[in-house]
């Protein structure tokens, strides 16, 4: 009796230790544990108090409720404990309590005289005070034995498991809860074979189990999450883990730790400085940033979490260091910082409101901006104003679609080439934690569209306008092949296709080379003029040179650059022109006194292939263009002040002893 009050009385203790982890799914598993053992005991103390028959088999019956918890509880309080939680679940816990509730409701019927499966007979004796029952087993009897050893057996198993796979200090604490739940089963073979107490003997034994969960609880902390689930939130980490105590010495490790230093198990307990290299151990005693080499002398980057292990009086014990591998964060880094520094194209982060966060060095060298980079919040004052709208239509287009680029093409002012324009790509990389913004990469295209438009022209010039004359030609070539003696008139236009042809070669080669200048040198504005009317046939046309200058030029592209609106003015204006060439304070320009050109024509001036002659090609403005481009200059159609046609170069950089000088000089075509 005394033994049953004394097991009741430490399993309950056991219980009200156990309460401060209440919260905790393997706390409330060991509370009732603890109080269903503890109720067991409590209730075979009863059993035998009781002065009658009747009450006798009432606590007969119920005490098969706490026992029967007993086991149940115990199996699950092991899984949970053990990792095995996916395995504990409400559903598993009603499909485990169907066979201890059939047991109790079993028993109840039974002593109700309406079967005998649980016992065939019961009697009770009591011999000097003491009660004895004298029972026939049935079958269900023997079911209920085999399915309790079962439980408890599935217990052992998954503590041994989980015993074998501990290590160190856990292994102790695995084998204590192993050694705890193997104390009733091996009391309850034996008292099954040999019944050797009037008290249920398991009852008591349970009572041991409950004391050397106490010894666990206050010594071992096996409800605390750090050493009970350790193969769950350590073993199974990927990160690396190291755990150093509190005099510096090496605790443990996980395998992902273990396997990036090539730590030993023996290594454990010794000093941290001698277990890793200078660098390695320094950075787990600060923290902050570790660099690993592996054996492929490949590097790794680690960022070192470093916090201290309290006990239950918040006393450090140690450091838990956990090593985030943030290798390819900075090989991102560094390719971002590469591609920023080293690109030509302009880089651009911009925050959700669109202010820009960082402007790369070549952006800053190319829009020229004279200020610092990081002050530059806004991209508006750099871009063309007629592409405003479609800046703002991409970059809500990137925010809207972060796993998309948004591209467009948008004008820059470069600040020694005017406006350029860039194929754009916009990125959102807000919620990347290493740029936290829009990544707006630009690309100059500006050659790109001119080549493009160039090849376009090639292949109109090729299907068109060499088609036309070249039809001619072969059409009249079959009549010279059909006719006894050709008619001259025939071969005239033949030959007429054939300069035609000609021309137009010419002038698109010109337009080809006119993208570029080879080595420029200071040429004269009148000597070259003079020069360039000479190549042309002008009829009886004039020139006139009004004043002159000296500046740096390609000087064979300049001669094709006058010829070419030398040729214009003649074949508009008709003979009798005077053309006048005359330097400006930053270039020069062309004039005749013909009729100009009409308002709805001057747009569509230097497009290639425009022209209002009937013989032209279509080519000499758009080659002159092209050669002040090529040259960083401009050119502009401007109405003469005697009506006619002007033509006026801008951007030209005058020779440093150049002066205006007026000039007399003329040149007639007789």
């Amino acid at each position: 009796m005394g033994a049953l009050l004394l097991a009741t009385a430490i399993s309950a203790g056991v219980a009200s230790y156990g309460w401060r982890y209440r919260d905790e799914p393997s706390g409330r598993w060991f509370i009732a544990l603890a109080l269903s053992a503890g109720g067991w005991s409590l209730f075979e103390a009863f059993y035998l108090l009781a002065d009658s028959v009747s009450v006798r088999l009432l606590w007969y019956v119920l005490v098969l409720i706490p026992a029967e918890a007993a086991v149940f509880f115990t199996l699950f309080f092991a899984l949970e404990i053990a990792g095995y939680e996916r395995w504990v679940s409400r559903r598993t816990a009603a499909l485990f309590a169907v066979w201890p509730t059939l047991a109790v409701v079993g028993a109840a019927t039974n002593a109700l005289g309406v079967h005998t499966l649980l016992w065939e007979s019961l009697s009770f004796s009591t011999t000097g005070g003491i009660t004895t029952a004298e029972t026939v087993h049935g079958p269900v009897f023997w079911v209920d034995t085999v399915y309790n050893f079962a439980a408890v057996g599935a217990a052992l198993v998954v503590l041994g498991i989980h015993c074998l796979r501990s290590r160190q200090i856990y292994r102790k604490q695995a084998l204590l809860l192993f050694v705890a739940v193997l104390v009733p089963p091996i009391v309850g073979a034996v008292y099954l074979w040999t019944p050797f107490s009037p008290a249920n003997p398991i009852a008591i034994s349970f009572a041991a189990t409950s004391s050397l969960l106490a010894i666990g609880l206050s010594r071992y902390r096996i409800l605390d999450i750090s050493p009970i689930a350790r193969d769950l939130v350590i073993e199974r980490m990927a990160d690396p883990v190291i755990v150093v105590d509190r005099k510096g010495r090496l605790a443990d490790t996980n395998p992902s730790a273990r396997a990036l230093f090539d730590v030993e198990p023996s290594s454990l307990g010794a000093p941290v400085a001698d277990v890793f290299d200078a660098v390695a151990a320094e950075a787990l005693e600060t923290g902050g940033e570790l660099r690993v080499v592996d054996d492929n002398d490949e590097a790794r980057y680690f960022e070192v979490d470093r916090s201290a292990v309290t006990d239950g009086r918040d006393a450090v014990r140690g450091h838990l260091h956990i090593l985030h591998d943030i290798t390819e964060r900075r090989v991102r880094e560094r390719w971002f910082r590469a591609l920023t520094e080293n690109a030509s194209d302009l880089i651009f982060v911009l925050d959700a409101d669109g202010s820009v966060s960082y402007l790369s060095d070549s952006a800053a060298q190319t829009l020229g901006t004279d200020e610092d980079p990081s002050e530059v919040r806004s991209l508006a004052r750099f871009l063309h104003p007629d592409d405003e709208d479609a800046a703002i239509e991409t970059f809500r287009e990137a925010l809207a679609r972060p796993d998309e680029d948004a591209t467009a093409e948008l004008r820059f002012r470069s600040s020694t080439r005017g406006w350029r324009v860039f194929s754009v790509r916009c990125r959102n990389l807000l919620d990347d934690p290493v740029v936290s913004g829009v990544v707006v990469n630009a690309h100059d295209v500006t050659d790109r569209r001119k080549h493009e438009q160039q090849l376009e022209t090639f292949a109109n010039v090729v299907s068109h306008d060499l088609r036309n004359p070249l039809n001619v030609a072969e059409g009249y070539l079959e009549l010279v092949k059909e006719a006894e003696r050709p008619d001259p008139d025939h071969v005239e236009r033949i030959e007429a296709a054939h300069e035609r042809m000609g021309e137009i070669i010419t002038d698109v080669l010109a337009l080809a080379r006119g993208g570029t200048v080879d080595e420029r040198e200071t040429v004269s504005l009148d000597a070259v003029a003079t020069e360039a009317w000479a190549n042309v046939d002008t009829k009886s046309a004039a020139l006139e040179v009004a004043e002159s200058a000296s500046f740096a030029a390609d000087r064979t592209r300049l001669l094709q650059l006058f010829e070419n609106l030398f040729r214009n003015s003649v074949e508009h204006a008709g003979d009798g022109v005077t053309v006048t060439v005359g330097a400006t304070r930053d270039g020069f320009y062309v004039e005749d006194d013909g009729p100009g050109v009409p308002p709805e024509d001057r747009p569509k001036l230097f497009e290639s292939g425009f022209t209002t002659a009937v013989d032209g090609t279509g080519f000499g403005l758009a080659i002159v263009r092209t050669i002040a481009d090529a040259h960083d200059w401009s050119v502009g159609y401007e109405d003469a002040a005697d009506a006619g046609a002007r033509f006026v170069i801008r951007g030209v950089e005058r020779a440093e002893d150049s002066v205006l000088e007026s000039s007399s000089a003329s040149s007639d075509d007789v």
